[in-house]
């Protein structure tokens, strides 16, 4: 194997670990997070090297194995401790983004190739976060560059929402929505609390490159979702159709999580979002630079339109249903950002209360994103 390749894998491997460490030292890299961090670094390095194409070729298979150690620790089944306002208004947040992404598609089908694929990406997005995003686009086979694009939009676009969220939107809400009622249908444990927060906190997360190789039973069992989706794969097409390996292996995710021993089996959460770090690390270095053009404005204006769209119609919908300001912000973090947004928006709210049914909200968007998105997309394609 030729140096140069042996180098990248030694980067994809290696240098989220990192970048991680720094994010959590360096308030300013902190601000950006490691995904962005990622792409960055592999931006850097693609002018760097001479050829880059075995980072492409390692970031296919990193994806399908993320997705479903991300769901395994997810208890779905505490989305019953939800009461009926915070259900209500997380399934109007999708509604929304899924209304507003198909007007955007519409808006830009003229101007943009394959809209519809970007539409399914953003509601993935904006279901259940970047995992998502990146699932989806592999599903629908989005040039590698673009997804790129797409990501970087996202983090300008989302970045200006979250300094929103944290300053303005709770006092602006709050005077145009109800006062906060308790979003929790019975009181929750103390342990249910410590599980889901050790579980969808990074900050409370234990991530170390060490203690994942020493979890290397979940990360095979991840494996062996995608070997399963890859034979059904072949055998219902002759072939490795993306689109049926992500939705099965989302599929087995969900299911396998319902296994206590699984569920609760130490690290999974954070093998798969380490995977999603490598996974951008090789994007990053697999970016082709001729794409940057006018069509880079077009892609944040497309994502700009669909994110505050959606946040405006999912507003208005929440003062229709009456649906308290701090349960309509939560559950917006939940499905723009998931689960690793929860805690600060809470803190801006000053209310901690609402902590929990965001963590639920967000893993539950985890779970639905991949085949709202996909959906769509198909649906969308359809349109002449």
């Amino acid at each position: 194997m030729p140096i140069n390749n042996i180098f990248i894998i030694l980067l994809i491997v290696l240098l989220p670990r990192v970048l991680v460490l720094l994010s959590k030292k360096v308030s300013l890299l902190n601000t950006l997070g490691p995904v962005f961090l990622c792409y960055a670094a592999g931006f850097i390095f693609s002018m760097l090297l001479p050829d880059t194409s075995i980072a492409m070729d390692i970031s296919e298979i990193l994806v399908p194995i993320a997705i479903p150690l991300i769901l395994f620790s997810a208890d779905l089944r505490s989305v019953k401790r939800l009461a009926r306002p915070t259900i209500t208004s997380f399934a109007l947040m999708m509604l929304a983004v899924i209304a507003v992404s198909s007007c955007v598609f519409l808006l830009f089908s003229n101007t943009i190739p394959n809209a519809e694929k970007y539409a399914g990406m953003m509601i993935g997005l904006y279901t259940g976060g970047t995992p998502n995003l990146m699932a989806i686009g592999a599903a629908l086979k989005v040039d590698s560059s673009h997804i790129v694009l797409a990501n970087t939009a996202d983090v300008v676009v989302g970045g200006i929402y979250f300094l929103l969220l944290i300053s303005v939107m709770p006092k602006l809400c709050r005077r145009f929505l109800p006062a906060f009622s308790s979003s929790l249908s019975d009181d929750t444990s103390t342990q249910f609390e410590q599980d889901l927060g050790a579980n969808f906190i990074p900050e409370k997360d234990i991530f170390s490159f060490r203690l994942m190789l020493k979890r290397a039973p979940i990360v095979l069992l991840g494996v062996l979702c995608l070997g399963i989706a890859a034979g059904l794969a072949l055998l219902i097409t002759g072939e490795l159709d993306v689109m049926i390996i992500m939705l099965v292996v989302t599929t087995l995710g969900i299911g396998l999580s319902f296994v206590k021993k699984i569920r609760q089996a130490p690290g999974s959460y954070s093998a798969g979002q380490y995977l999603i770090y490598m996974f951008s690390v090789g994007i990053g270095l697999s970016f082709d630079f001729s794409a940057i053009n006018l069509n880079s404005l077009l892609f944040l204006c497309m994502f700009a339109a669909a994110q505050f769209g959606s946040v405006i119609l999912h507003l208005l919908l929440a003062r229709i249903a009456r649906i308290d300001a701090d349960t309509a912000i939560i559950t917006s973090t939940a499905g723009i950002y998931g689960p690793a947004f929860i805690v600060p928006t809470a803190n801006a709210l000053n209310n901690r209360q609402v902590v929990l049914p965001g963590l639920i909200c967000g893993i539950l968007g985890y779970a639905v994103g991949n085949y709202l998105g996909i959906g769509t997309a198909l649906l969308l394609s359809m349109i002449p």
